[in-house]
């Protein structure tokens, strides 16, 4: 059936706001008619017997999981008008983080990788391991207190097959962007590593906007796609626990426990250490020097240098085959040429003078010598 606002669930939960709807399912915002609370209520599709046995028991299951980072469900019921079961969770009226993709600033980033790597942590650390096998940004709630918390946990793969059954039309499409390359495999089981691939696949979406590999998840990667990398403003070991996430083989990713650890110890400011085995791909790189190109100093333009005109030289008297230099040369006008009307004074020279007076003393003794 059709739910609409009004409508009272079980006789107990009036919906009053719808929130949004997946592969199993509506998430409505309720008032529980009998405490004056508001709830979130998950209403499921509708089971036959044996499904509904299966989903009573799984509940019982994941009721005593207790963790600051998951989302623990109050109350499991079955509306009586369908068959549909349904279970009441505590209302977050932040939402989901999926409203910051591609806006989320690197500490914040960090946070929301230490608390889903801790419920994950916490969910694989159980006997027999639980293996959510659906992470991705609209399963992670925000508390009023900032914590982020994992939800729609405890839905074991045999279950999600049952419920698979009852649908009419199959709309899981949107799930495939957060699948590893393993589980697009023909003998796939679900394994703790699938569950950090999914993990890395959220953080690439909340740091760039959108899901990697185009959406197509593992499956293009099988095909030799290459390795996404975050935008320049993300530190390069937020880039880095983003592709070990990601990394191809499950036995390169790190566990949810060492995720855990590993962020909070960047939360902390402490040194924060690589516990994992790395792929031979993220190894060669981060061994590989850092190639920084050389920055040249800017060269800040100078200003165009004027000519100064240059000083008035007056000419110096030069010596040339017994002859001085004139002295009243015409400086050079603001042209720069000589100005030719301008005739030199000729001076007589000094040795003239001696010649002269040496020829005047020959002919004077010359002649005294006729005298006598």
């Amino acid at each position: 059936m059709q739910y609409q606002e009004g409508y009272l669930l079980d006789k107990r939960y009036r919906l009053e706001k719808y929130v949004g709807s997946g592969s199993f399912g509506e998430v409505w915002v309720a008032m529980d008619q009998e405490t004056d609370l508001e709830v979130a209520v998950k209403i499921y599709i509708a089971m036959d017997e044996k499904g509904l046995a299966d989903f009573k028991k799984e509940f019982q299951l994941s009721f005593e999981l207790n963790h600051t980072n998951l989302l623990h469900a109050n109350y499991l019921g079955v509306n009586e008008a369908d068959r549909r079961p349904y279970l009441v969770m505590p209302y977050c009226p932040d939402g989901s983080v999926s409203q910051f993709a591609g806006n989320m600033e690197e500490e914040d980033l960090w946070r929301f990788i230490h608390d889903t790597a801790a419920g994950l942590a916490y969910l694989h650390s159980q006997n027999p391991p639980i293996i959510h096998q659906d992470i991705k940004p609209d399963n992670i709630l925000i508390l009023k207190s900032g914590d982020y918390v994992i939800t729609d946990f405890g839905i074991s793969r045999q279950l999600r097959q049952s419920m698979r059954k009852s649908q009419l039309s199959l709309s899981s499409a949107g799930a495939i962007s957060y699948m590893g390359p393993e589980r697009f495999s023909k003998s796939f089981q679900a394994v703790k590593a699938s569950d950090i691939w999914s993990l890395g696949a959220a953080i690439y979406e909340l740091a760039v906007g959108d899901v990697p590999f185009c959406g197509m998840g593992g499956s293009l990667q099988k095909q030799g796609a290459d390795m996404p990398e975050l935008p320049e403003r993300f530190s390069d070991r937020m880039n880095l626990i983003c592709q070990c996430c990601l990394s191809k083989e499950t036995w390169n990713r790190p566990t949810a426990a060492q995720l855990r650890d590993y962020a909070a110890a960047v939360l902390d400011g402490k040194k924060a250490e690589i516990t994992w085995k790395l792929s031979d791909e993220l190894k060669a790189a981060l061994e590989k020097p850092e190639e920084k190109p050389v920055q040249k100093p800017e060269e800040k333009p100078q200003p165009e240098a004027i000519p100064e005109p240059a000083p008035a030289v007056e000419p110096q008297p030069q010596e040339v085959a017994g002859e001085v230099a004139p002295e009243n040369l015409s400086a050079p006008d603001d042209s720069g040429f000589i100005d030719p009307s301008a005739t030199p004074e000729k001076k007589s020279s000094p040795i003239g003078y001696v010649i002269v007076i040496v020829l005047g003393l020959m002919i004077g003794a010359g002649l005294g010598f006729l005298v006598l």
